[in-house]
């Protein structure tokens, strides 16, 4: 399904740092065409590797996200 990036936002880790062995996550706010929104928890390397930034275009396919 094809969606906006509407935000991305930081997660909240308070004072604890992430285990080591897992990787950083960010709260991606998706809106699709009929303009509802969701947030998926998705790692931050993988955007930035797949040059996905905030007003771009993705498709979500089994939870995977791609640039469009």
């Amino acid at each position: 399904m094809k969606y906006r990036i509407f935000r991305i936002e930081e997660q909240m880790y308070g004072c604890e740092e992430p285990p080591a062995d897992q990787p950083i996550l960010v709260d991606v706010v998706l809106e699709g065409a009929n303009g509802t929104r969701r947030v998926l928890p998705y790692p931050d390397e993988a955007l930035r590797r797949g040059g996905m930034e905030e007003g771009g275009s993705v498709d979500l396919t089994d939870g995977i996200l791609r640039k469009v």
